[in-house]
């Protein structure tokens, strides 16, 4: 009995040995699932945190003048789907009266044309015709191969964002709807000084102005 004992005593020594063995190669991390077995990391290609947004400028073809203006920014979570962080809508317009307004390739009258566009946005742009809160708009040509150029995403008012004196007649320094329908424009996207201030508010969460994003970031989509 005692011979048996004592081989039976190595046996399990012996088996108890290569256990710890398994257990020192395979390690606690990998018996786990660990880091690389998909607990707290990233999924390829992710990177947490970026931030990308989109402008849309959606036409209604019956009243040009009473169109909708949309920003919707999304951040990339760990696992590389995307959340939406701040969304908002406005009243906007876009083009003359006179018959050419939702034309395209009219320049000075028509509407812009559909696509991407890039963006710099501007906290107090001195223009000629144009002041105060504003998003330059990159070129782009209509159906007919035509350039249009100098559009903005604008408002009417004067140096500063403030407002003018009322006169007579319509006056770019000054918003005066309903009484003049302020939301008409030369080709531009035309939106009321508190809209284009919240509009700028949000982008100003994540860009910055004079900066000239690459569509992949920020852009204005026409439609």
């Amino acid at each position: 009995m005692p011979r048996l004992l004592r081989a039976l005593i190595a046996v399990g020594l012996a088996v108890l040995l290569a256990l710890g063995v398994a257990f020192a190669v395979v390690g606690p991390s990998s018996a786990t699932g660990g880091p690389g077995g998909g607990a707290g990391g990233h999924a390829p290609g992710a990177h947490p945190g970026t931030v990308k947004a989109q402008i849309t400028f959606v036409k209604r073809p019956a009243s040009p003048w009473n169109s909708r203006i949309t920003w919707v920014a999304r951040k990339q979570r760990d696992d590389g789907t995307w959340a939406v962080v701040s969304r908002d809508s406005w009243r906007a317009g876009s083009g003359f009266p006179g018959g050419s307004a939702t034309n395209t390739c009219v320049k000075g009258h028509g509407w812009l044309p559909n696509g991407r566009y890039t963006l710099r946005q501007y906290d107090d742009y001195a223009g000629n015709l144009i002041h105060g809160r504003a998003f330059r708009l990159s070129d782009k040509r209509c159906g007919n191969g035509t350039l249009r150029e100098d559009l903005f995403i604008h408002t009417e008012a004067a140096a500063g964002n403030g407002q003018c004196a009322d006169g007579p007649g319509d006056q770019l320094c000054r918003w005066e709807f309903p009484k003049i329908n302020d939301y008409t424009s030369h080709g531009c996207i035309k939106m009321s000084p508190s809209a284009v201030l919240a509009l700028t508010r949000d982008y100003h969460r994540f860009f910055k102005a004079g900066v000239t994003y690459p569509t992949s970031r920020v852009s204005l989509l026409v439609r």
